[in-house]
């Protein structure tokens, strides 16, 4: 009998408890359906659709029975008693205001004491119900804010998956906009900048027949916004610049010649600029190798266009002299630059001149009769050289039109009362059939041995070829480059027309140091350092 009394008494309590949960569901349920949430949050297991309409009733019912009409009318009571204190302390404050009595001040005080004792004591007091009501209220009120945080993190939840997808592809579109550049339709800055380290100045210049990107500080070139800045390019730059692009150069020679002179007063005038500041010698090397190269950017407009090579040749080996200047004052820095600059036009042109005419007006007194194509200032020395050395030798120019260069070789040779026969391209195999030998000048020798030469040179090689012609090319050693590769547009001469003749096409090549086959152009190279590696 006690264990079946356990038993039952457990079952009882157990009801009760369910009993307990069911009520709370039900009133959670009138609350979220009085604050118009429409779904119904479940803390417990949902009970049967068919006790829940029985449920609701139930709850309302057991509602009113706890709430009983004394304690509604308690409650009346207390609200009442509270306004009316509220009215009396307010005519007495009006009343002290008034009449400036204290003790209808103390007075007022002492009524709202006694008021406020009052009120405690009948809150002090509360019949069951009462405490009943509040117990349930409070209850009521937790389970409100349970609710309300539940139908938020709902609403968010809900939110985040009908607006995830949107706003991901809202957040892609966004990324891509900021990625693409409008160029529709879109005014172009005349200049390019380029976003470097503040002490850093990018400048595109060519060191030889290449344009080369070198980093310097920006502190060896103060101010200096672009390498297009004239303020900073000296007036001999902008007059050699000028002349080619009024097409005042008509040769690799006369622009190494020009560019010589132009660097030459750049230097005096640097030097001197430099002692007024009383700067040290010890790093006039440096200083001078940075100040070159806005120069040099300004003649390739930037590195738009390469040097010619035979004039990049010239800068590399002008470089390396700057960088190993080294002496004690800069007045004398300048002096053995300047003697380098002299040595070096004596050298590459008056020496090599006469050196290549040495060799080959030997060559000539063998044929006597000779034709030439197009227009070269080494070539025309050994043509006058040679006609004062042999009375009977028979000159024959080819041009390309008949508005060419080759008319410069006419004109030398008509000055000096001397015959000679001018054709185009059209008469090139009339010249070459009665002509001994053919002679050529060049603008470069790769290290290959292909030869790059005006525009046509190849049609006249190869009918002095068909005829069995020797052909015999003019090269100065600084024309000799470790490249593979031919450039249509160069700086300073603008658009030339170059192409290859093949070194098999050529008979031989005659340099200021030896008369050799073409492609013994890497044993110049190496002779006169003028590869990368020396």
């Amino acid at each position: 009998m006690s264990e079946h009394s356990s038993d039952t008494e457990k079952i009882r309590h157990v009801d009760n408890i369910k009993r307990t949960f069911e009520k709370l569901n039900n009133e959670l349920r009138l609350l979220g359906m009085v604050l118009g949430v429409e779904k119904e949050p479940t803390l417990s297991p949902a009970p049967p659709k068919a006790a829940e309409s029985s449920g609701k009733s139930d709850e309302k019912s057991q509602y009113h029975k706890d709430v009983t009409a004394e304690d509604k009318k308690a409650r009346k009571a207390a609200k009442a008693a509270e306004k009316k204190a509220r009215a009396e302390k307010s005519v007495a404050n009006k009343a002290a205001a008034a009449t400036g009595s204290s003790q209808q001040q103390k007075n007022s005080n002492q009524t709202e004491k006694n008021q406020e004792k009052k009120q405690k004591d009948q809150n002090a007091a509360p019949s069951e119900s009462t405490v009943k009501l509040a117990e349930e209220n409070e209850r009521l009120t937790k389970a409100s804010e349970q609710l309300a945080t539940r139908m938020e993190n709902i609403v968010i939840v809900e939110d985040n998956k009908s607006n995830g997808n949107l706003k991901s592809a809202i957040r892609k579109h966004s990324d891509v906009t900021n990625n693409v550049r409008h160029v529709h339709n879109v005014k172009l800055p005349s200049g390019v900048n380029f976003d470097l380290p503040k002490n850093q100045v990018k400048i595109v210049a060519s060191d030889s027949d290449e344009g080369i990107a070198t980093e310097i500080e920006s502190t060896a070139v103060s101010q200096l916004d672009d390498a297009t800045c004239l303020a900073h390019i000296h007036p001999a730059f902008l007059t050699l610049l000028a002349s080619a692009d009024h097409e005042k150069i008509p040769d690799v020679e006369t622009v190494c010649i020009k560019f010589i002179e132009a660097f030459k007063e750049f230097l005096r005038d640097w030097t001197a600029e430099r002692e007024k500041n009383h700067t040290s010698a010890s790093t006039y090397g440096h200083d001078l190798d940075l100040a070159i190269r806005p120069q040099l950017a300004h003649l390739t407009q930037n590195g738009h266009w390469p040097l010619p090579f035979a004039l990049g040749n010239t800068v590399r080996l002008l470089k390396r002299t700057i960088k190993k200047t080294d002496d004690s004052t800069n007045n004398k820095c300048e002096e053995t630059l300047q003697l380098y600059l002299e040595d070096t036009l004596a050298i590459n042109f008056s020496h090599a001149y006469k050196a290549i005419s040495q060799l080959l007006v030997r060559k000539i007194k063998n044929f006597k009769k000779v034709v030439v194509f197009d227009w070269c200032p080494v070539v025309n020395y050994v043509l006058l050289d040679a006609r004062e050395q042999i009375p009977e030798m028979q000159l024959s120019v080819i041009d390309a039109n008949a508005s060419g260069r080759g008319r410069r070789h006419v004109k030398s040779f008509v000055d000096r009362g001397y015959n000679v026969k001018y054709v185009t391209m059209k008469g090139a195999s009339w010249a070459s059939q009665s002509g001994g030998v053919l002679i050529l000048g060049c603008s470069a020798i790769f290290a290959n041995g292909a030869v790059a030469a005006q525009k046509g040179a190849v049609a006249a090689v190869l009918c002095a070829n068909h005829y069995n012609i020797p052909v015999i090319v003019v090269a100065e050693h600084f024309k000799f480059i470790d490249k593979g590769q031919v450039y249509q547009r160069v700086a300073l001469l603008g658009r030339q027309n170059i192409e290859f003749i093949q070194s098999d096409l050529v008979t031989a090549v005659v340099t200021d140091l030896r008369i050799l086959g073409p492609t013994s152009a890497p044993a110049v190279l190496k002779a006169k350092a003028l590869t990368d590696m020396a």
